[in-house]
């Protein structure tokens, strides 16, 4: 055979740089390349080809590869297939993208036409275009999704969704008394079930969320994490253990001055968070470099300078560092504000800040995945 003629690492390397939605037709060839595209190895090696979002904005869905050397270069941005069948799409009022883990993302789309108020759900492979329906979430007239949450639990091999609905959307979700119900998804028991919560349970900062800033879970060693603003209390992280199906909380990093703490991400294996001191006029980036620990917080960097230029920013959130074309090049670092602009950020020299808008688009969401062959259908 062919195949054989030549290392299985050169072999790797070659089908790595074929696009990922032509994998499955190449496994169908012939045994062996079914073994090689089905190798472990070669499934790192997709994951770990460079930083990726998902770019949910007024075009549609597209993926933007954040290893080029700019955004704007060809074939930094393109276009996703998402075809759903015509009585799926009837009376769509919005697109979400809920989360993402091992290459799949949940996507939620919200119907409400004075008859009828759920969400639709999908699990979907965007390198693929391979979707599974999931089972609606299905609330009153009145009522609305206050957080979402979507990842992996290892002890089952399943995927989970986690969400907060309230019984009324003009009710301030910091009311103590606003009724949240919290409910979650396993895809292989494919219904939903309410979950008894006690404790540090999550709580979004606005009394009308929108489409924009709807909180989605920040996912990490199997556990999705909430910048929470409960009731009569500081602001805090809420951790929910997808196998253990129960919330706890983290520390926030401690500090002397009076900081406000608005964003909550992963950067680097980290938990990141986004503060800004009104009175030093700055803004800090702050990573618990051992996760759960609380004197393992430190200030990554921070942007003084800048900070005229990122106004807004209760909603600057930190996605990536983005992979070194050269040995030589800085570190840079990948934002999102609330203004919907790309940031491509050197912290090595603070006085460059580049905004990056993508082709005209406005930005609702940017929410980091890796190519996959995965399939929802576990």
């Amino acid at each position: 055979m062919m195949l054989d003629l030549l290392p299985r690492e050169i072999l790797f390397e070659i089908l790595s740089r074929l696009p990922v939605k032509f994998l499955p037709r190449v496994k169908c060839v012939c045994k062996g390349l079914l073994c090689l595209i089905s190798d472990p190895i070669f499934a790192n090696m997709l994951a770990s080809r460079g930083p990726k979002f998902l770019i949910l904005s007024s075009s549609g869905l597209q993926s933007l590869d954040c290893s080029k050397a700019s955004f704007t270069v060809q074939g930094a941005l393109t276009n996703l297939d998402f075809h759903l069948p015509r009585d799926e799409i009837i009376n769509i009022s919005s697109v979400e993208i809920e989360g993402s883990c091992n290459g799949l993302a949940c996507v939620a789309l919200k119907i409400n036409d004075n008859k009828e108020n759920y969400r639709k759900l999908f699990l979907w492979n965007p390198s693929t275009g391979i979707y599974k329906k999931l089972p609606d979430l299905v609330l009153n007239l009145i009522g609305d999704v206050r957080m979402w949450g979507f990842g992996y639990d290892s002890s089952i091999n399943d995927y989970k969704v986690v969400c907060a609905t309230i019984a009324s959307s003009g009710r301030h979700c910091r009311d103590p008394d606003s009724d949240y119900r919290y409910r979650i998804l396993a895809t292989k028991t494919n219904s939903w079930r309410e979950l008894a919560c006690v404790g540090c349970v999550p709580q979004c900062r606005n009394a009308r969320c929108s489409h924009y800033d709807l909180p989605q879970g920040t996912l990490l060693n199997g556990t999705l994490h909430w910048l929470i603003d409960c009731y009569h209390r500081w602001p805090g992280i809420s951790a929910f253990d997808l196998t253990e199906e129960q919330f706890s909380e983290l520390p926030m990093p401690n500090v002397e001055t009076l900081l406000h703490f608005w964003t909550l991400s992963v950067l680097d294996g980290c938990i990141c968070l986004v503060s800004s001191s009104h009175r030093d006029r700055c803004v800090e980036l702050w990573t618990m470099k051992e996760y759960g620990v609380e004197s393992s917080w430190q200030k990554l960097f921070k942007l003084a300078e800048n900070f005229r230029e990122i106004n807004y920013v209760y909603s600057l959130r930190p996605l990536c560092f983005t992979t070194k074309l050269r040995a030589d090049q800085d570190d840079e670092v990948v934002l999102l504000n609330n203004k919907d602009e790309l940031i491509r950020f050197k912290p090595k020299d603070r006085s460059t800040l580049e905004r990056l808008n993508i082709c005209g688009y406005r930005i609702a969401q940017a929410i980091p995945y890796e190519e996959s062959l995965a399939s929802p259908n576990i």
